[in-house]
């Protein structure tokens, strides 16, 4: 199903973009998703979820062609592409931009050029170990954040990516 979710909370205003939401093939990515979204928000942040079936060139172009016209500042402080092609949709760059940058981009080759690529455009990149820290190459900070961490600790380590761009947003929270 291609749409959105929104998660309403006051604070810093998130979209956390996703490919692989939802989809009865990847129900672990959905509930990542959904579990960083609540995790969030219990932190004080708004959250929404551009979640749309990321295969194919056409579905990125279509949901390009929805999301453009809502992605700016005045509704958004910060956009989180939950995958590295996921940073297409946020380009070109409105609003300050994090990636995460997952095994599965670093597999193959092309795949890995790609997520390197779009991994340059982000304000902060975000990883799940040190060793995948030394495949990307870019002038934005990158974070290690392991995967298997509980809400509340997620939250907090998401929390000071965030910050680390944003100061000024998240000075209050």
């Amino acid at each position: 199903m291609n749409g959105r979710r929104d998660v309403e909370a006051p604070g810093p205003r998130l979209l956390l973009i996703s490919s692989e939401w939802p989809t009865l093939r990847t129900p672990v990515q959905q509930a990542s998703v959904r579990r960083q979204a609540e995790a969030l928000q219990g932190a004080g942040m708004s959250v929404e979820i551009f979640a749309f079936h990321g295969r194919g060139f056409y579905n990125y172009a279509a949901a390009w062609t929805r999301l453009r016209p809502r992605l700016h500042v005045e509704r958004y402080d910060l956009v989180h592409a939950q995958d590295a092609s996921d940073v297409l949709l946020a380009l070109p760059k409105r609003v300050p931009l994090v990636v995460t940058v997952g095994k599965q981009d670093l597999k193959r080759l092309v795949r890995q050029l790609l997520a390197v690529f779009l991994a340059s455009r982000a304000d902060a990149v975000i990883v799940g170990s040190d060793e995948m820290r030394g495949w990307v190459r870019t002038r934005a900070p990158v974070h290690v954040i392991p995967p298997n961490l509980d809400g509340p600790a997620l939250a907090a380590r998401l929390v000071d990516v965030y910050r680390s761009i944003l100061p000024e947003r998240f000075s209050a929270s």
